[in-house]
């Protein structure tokens, strides 16, 4: 590993890109997407004579804690350099395509209201499609991966989490619902036992037809952890 003074030597020049490579927006960590969080990541990446990168290690991220150093390190190999083979260099990897700030709330479900039959088709599909699914506070913490935080830090998302979440069945009553409402809508008193066409749109339409919009979850739960955390992003240049 080079020396300070050298890093920041080398940070100075520019990196020459033959091939930059590219965050999107599926390349975020969990959190950081499911919190709207931007970040940036420093690396240290040594190349070959085909400008190909052989190796890389993350030096800085900033947010801490989120998992940018990881994704920073399955996205810059796909960059290529124009620079003298095997004389460490450093990168500086933006993360910046989310729009921050609080996610846009919903409109208000202006469809038809399901009927009795509605209601039962929807809760046979919900008993089956949840089956022995975790519950959404679970399946944060592990796509988070909130046991790899600091133990206190952890603990507190946990706690905010039980708060915040329903439980399974609450979470299960209201997804029944929205798809009740969108059975309503299509005039159907059944779903498919196949994907219906379109199923991407159905699905949509379900989180939009759920009572209680998940927005304002995450919305309170991006300001607790920005309270309590660094959210800050830094601007990246290389």
């Amino acid at each position: 590993m080079i020396t300070l003074l050298a890093s920041l030597a080398l940070l100075a020049e520019p990196v020459q890109w033959e091939t930059r490579p590219i965050v999107e927006r599926h390349d975020y960590p969990p959190i950081a997407k499911d919190l709207r969080v931007n970040g940036t990541v420093t690396l240290e990446c040594v190349n070959n004579d085909d400008g190909a990168l052989t190796r890389c290690g993350a030096v800085f991220a900033r947010p801490a804690d989120m998992g940018f150093q990881q994704a920073a390190l399955a996205i810059v190999f796909r960059g290529r350099v124009a620079r003298p083979a095997g004389v460490p260099f450093m990168v500086e990897l933006p993360f910046d395509i989310l729009t921050e700030g609080d996610e846009p709330l919903r409109q208000p479900w202006e469809g038809p209201e399901p009927g009795p039959e509605h209601i039962q088709a929807a809760q046979a599909f919900t008993d089956s499609f949840y089956g022995a699914s975790r519950s959404a506070a679970e399946r944060s913490i592990r796509d988070w991966k909130v046991n790899e935080m600091p133990p206190e830090k952890a603990a507190l998302l946990r706690a905010w989490m039980a708060e915040l979440y329903p439980d399974l069945e609450a979470e299960k009553a209201l997804y029944a619902a929205g798809v009740a409402r969108v059975l309503a809508r299509h005039g159907l008193d059944y779903l498919p036992t196949q994907k219906p066409i379109g199923w991407d749109v159905w699905y949509a339409q379900v989180i939009q037809a759920s009572p209680e919009d998940p927005a304002l979850i995450r919305n309170e739960m991006r300001r607790r952890y920005c309270e309590a955390f660094d959210c800050a992003s830094g601007a990246a240049a290389d």
